[in-house]
């Protein structure tokens, strides 16, 4: 279950595939196989790992992340925690998607209330992204570090000089330019800070799909299942799931046969958007066509979507004649591929 620190924000969704590794150590003779894991035989596995921010209710790390066990290949896609959502259509009253989680949480009755969000979150996304999430992941704001240290840190080259203080949040961050050895806290700092970008939090997103996939690479390198074995039990607490120990076992084994060629990493087509009449930079928009061709070839392996039923509800999109026209502008815009 994920704690209920005081801490502040998770931030790195690699945990998860930290997660997955160290998982080896408590998948022993004795657990248990669930129908799932026996019956998904496409050997084709869709992940939903989110990080949630210092309230514990916006999840400002959002990715989709598919494990292809036949390849085998491990695609990531990023989702912008700013990216515009319609809040008629969601029928939800928000304007971000890091905030549906929230809405859902809020909405949610009983106990349970993060799973019960974090299953409307999923269908959320299900439903206007065309995809089929198998399991979820939500993180604990301590998760990194731990997951960082206990791999005995990753080296970054860290793009800029990182400075920031906020006394109200105890956000202290200090980092100097260049290729260094991050600890958990440094790391945390590193993926925190972005008020320095030029393109706000997508430079975030840049830097944090970078570490990334350097986190991935050298955590296979550094790492053994004996190694995980001595980690597990302490962090699979930091973590919420839905996937049982025997399938983390089993998701863990084939992540670490993924060669680094054969590790993808993406953030969703779309743009930060200017408001022409107040010149704010406010939403990340998806461009329907190009967020579309990224569903279907790092997600939707093998089952192609078609642009009628991609986002029918037009949910990450505004009324044309509404209030930010812009963003439909875009959304529904021929952009030049790469």
């Amino acid at each position: 279950m994920i704690k209920k620190s005081g801490k502040k924000i998770a931030l790195f969704a690699a945990v998860a595939v930290f997660a997955f590794a160290f998982a080896i150590a408590i998948s022993g003779a004795h657990a248990e196989k669930p129908a799932f894991a026996e019956n998904k035989d496409k050997g084709f596995y869709t992940f939903l790992i989110c990080g949630t921010d210092a309230g514990g209710h916006n999840t400002d790390v959002m990715m989709l992340a598919t494990l292809d066990v036949r390849s085998p290949r491990l695609n990531i896609l990023q989702i912008p925690r700013d990216t515009f959502v319609n809040p008629e259509a969601s029928g939800l009253g928000i304007t971000r998607v890091n905030a549906v989680y929230g809405a859902e949480y809020a909405r949610a009755e009983g106990g349970e209330r993060e799973r019960r969000a974090m299953e409307a979150l999923c269908r959320f996304l299900e439903g206007a992204l065309c995809v089929e999430i198998d399991r979820y992941v939500l993180m604990d704001t301590g998760a990194l570090a731990s997951a960082v240290d206990a791999v005995g840190g990753i080296e970054f080259d860290v793009p800029a000089e990182m400075h920031y203080d906020d006394p109200e949040q105890g956000l202290h961050i200090h980092l100097p330019a260049g290729k260094q050895m991050l600890d958990g806290k440094k790391a945390e700092m590193l993926l925190r800070y972005r008020s320095g970008y030029a393109t706000g939090d997508l430079g975030r997103v840049d830097v944090r799909s970078r570490f990334l996939s350097e986190a991935i690479s050298q955590v296979k390198k550094k790492m053994s299942p004996a190694a995980a074995a001595k980690t597990a039990v302490g962090l699979a607490f930091s973590v919420m799931t839905d996937a049982s120990i025997y399938e983390i076992s089993r998701y863990a084994a084939s992540i670490f046969k993924v060669d680094d060629e054969n590790v993808n990493i993406k953030t969703i087509a779309g743009s930060a958007v200017q408001n022409p009449k107040t010149g704010a930079w406010i939403y990340y928009a998806l461009n329907k066509e190009a967020a579309l061709d990224d569903i279907n070839e790092y997600i939707n392996a093998g089952r192609a979507v078609c642009a009628e039923d991609f986002d029918r509800n037009a949910v990450f999109t505004d009324d044309p004649h509404g209030e930010n026209p812009y963003i439909s502008k875009y959304y529904y815009s021929k952009i030049k591929k790469e």
